[in-house]
């Protein structure tokens, strides 16, 4: 994730537990780390980061604590690239009932034009909480959007001008909740007949405040994009991408690729193993033609682009060590620099 002068941070969730940070120098393309951030052993496997227009980060996680509360979501914010991190701070559960609290879904985070932080989880019964930090940094109370048999996996976007749109797969469709303007209500829009995998949905600005949402198809597994039409537009049906021999959401960037404004995809296969693909934005219809970097890939692999504009890829190994790559300044098509094992 990039600050305001473009330098990369990476964080994971440490075996040991923790959080664990690498950094990049600000001056060059060298990293630091790993440092082992804010140690705690009950951290779940799981992380969400946010970044406010300001560029501070703040990073959700699960934590297990006790038995009236068996799972409790908490977040660490960090205001400066390579600074220190603040405590973990307890945002509760919005379940009471111990049983329920155990079983709710993992936090997805993010930041609105105005800095309002919003968090959002499934509930154990289907549904989906939501919590809203102001900018005065005052959290509101959970509440609770009017959905039933939400799948795991949720996926928000925050597009340029500081809109959040919320892509929510369930049993029998899909819920799309966005803002209007950034920082208005989230308002409903009418629900997607497509059936999307559990745990696969994610989605990226794609053209002016548009934005293009992915999710693998829940029968054959192929990776699709749809955006949602303009009032009063053409509703044309979700784009096939291939890509059924991974899994898991994508991490989605955009880059130049032979000065066309590409849209990058990448996946972890089910060998375990990282592969990506381009196309140009919103050109579905050019296809992907996915390649197998071969690079070892545990959990959902990252994309961004650095301060050149590069893109950069960042996964994590079975060894639990980050490795980077970045797309070569001199090579034609998404040709990437050789590994960097951190």
């Amino acid at each position: 994730m990039p600050d305001g002068e473009g330098r990369l941070t990476a964080y994971a969730v440490g075996r040991a537990g923790g959080l664990v940070r690498w950094t990049e120098s600000a001056r060059s393309y060298d990293w630091s780390g790993p440092e082992l951030m804010l140690p705690e052993t009950r951290l779940l496997p799981y992380l969400s980061v946010a970044r406010s227009p300001q560029g501070y980060v703040d990073l959700f996680a699960m934590r297990r604590g006790g038995s009236r509360t068996p799972v409790e979501i908490v977040f660490a914010s960090q205001y400066q690239a390579g600074r220190p991190m603040t405590g973990w701070h307890s945002i509760g559960n919005p379940h009471t009932d111990p049983d329920q609290a155990a079983a709710v879904g993992a936090p997805v985070a993010a930041v609105d034009g105005d800095g309002a932080v919003h968090v959002f989880v499934r509930s154990a019964t289907g549904g989906v909480f939501t919590r809203r930090r102001g900018g005065d940094g005052t959290w509101g109370k959970w509440t609770a959007l009017p959905c039933k048999r939400v799948r795991e996996g949720i996926s928000a976007v925050v597009t340029r001008s500081g809109r959040v749109e919320l892509f929510m797969p369930a049993d029998k469709g899909m819920y799309v909740w966005r803002q209007e303007k950034p920082g208005g209500s989230l308002d409903r829009s009418p629900n997607l007949v497509f059936i999307a995998r559990a745990g696969t949905a994610s989605g990226t600005e794609s053209y002016e405040d548009r934005v293009t949402h992915f999710w693998r198809d829940d029968v054959t597994g192929e990776v699709v994009a749809y955006r949602v039409p303009a009032p009063g537009g053409v509703d044309v049906a979700p784009a096939p991408l291939d890509g059924r021999t991974g899994q898991g959401p994508l991490a989605l960037s955009r880059c130049d690729v032979d000065g066309y404004d590409c849209t990058v995809l990448a996946q972890t296969e089910q060998t375990g193993t990282l592969a990506v693909t381009a196309y140009p934005t919103e050109t579905e219809s050019a296809g992907a033609w996915w390649a197998d970097t071969r690079e070892p890939c545990e959990g959902v692999p990252a994309l961004t682009r650095d301060r050149a504009g590069r893109l950069v890829v960042a996964v994590i190994g079975g060894d639990g060590r980050l490795s980077v790559s970045r797309q070569r300044a001199d090579g034609q098509g998404l040709a990437l620099e050789a590994w960097l094992r951190l």
